[in-house]
């Protein structure tokens, strides 16, 4: 039964910061919307930032499994495409994460080390794949270009939520959101892509 608490203030209090903000949402609109008292809560997460390290957790169990794809210059549209959407359901699901850090502030210091291995992890993977792509003759970029475009790319992406809140005030993501958010993306090396690279990713690499 506690389990079952523990879950549905999880899944409530991602909601409501992610269609709200962080700062908008309290501990007792939490227990509200959960069912329970805000006492009941407490005895799970103490605070809301106890809630963020938790939801921070689960993220990066999504993220493992977004850095294990793998990437080969014969697959590497699939698995790019498949990149692409597992780094953009990371964003639309956990939309706060990404969008409100200014508000819940710095996390541990073993969570903080591991947010930086994911950026480098992220970025060297980013190489990768666009290496990939040279090879397989999808991609037409100078070889020290591709740091920089991996940085640039990764900077749209980590950021995009930040970006809408900022200049366009959108609290929550919808999927026309998310999907300009591939859109800015890909239109960083697109015009680099052989027409074939750029009609699959039309296809196969929005949400």
């Amino acid at each position: 039964m506690a389990s079952k608490t523990k879950d549905k203030i999880l899944a409530a209090s991602l909601r409501l910061f992610n269609e709200n903000g962080y700062d908008a949402v309290t501990t007792a609109r939490i227990a509200e919307t959960v069912g329970i008292s805000e006492g009941n809560l407490w005895y799970h997460f103490r605070t809301k930032r106890d809630l963020v390290k938790a939801h921070q957790l689960a993220l990066f169990e999504q993220i493992d499994r977004r850095l294990a794809i793998p990437s080969t210059p014969e697959t590497v549209l699939e698995n790019y495409a498949l990149f692409n959407r597992a780094v953009f359901e990371e964003v639309w699901t956990y939309q706060y994460l990404y969008r409100d850090q200014a508000e819940y502030g710095r996390t541990s210091p073993e969570l903080e080390d591991k947010v930086h291995n994911v950026y480098q992890m992220t970025t060297a993977m980013l190489i990768r794949f666009f290496r990939h792509m040279i090879e397989a003759g999808q991609l037409s970029m100078p070889e020290d270009e591709l740091a920089p475009l991996a940085d640039n790319t990764w900077m749209v992406i980590r950021y995009w939520p930040s970006f809408l809140r900022e200049t366009r005030r959108v609290v929550k993501l919808d999927k026309a959101a998310l999907n300009a958010g591939i859109r800015h993306h890909f239109a960083l090396f697109e015009t680099h892509l052989t027409p074939q690279a750029r009609r699959y990713f039309e296809k196969n690499a929005y949400a």
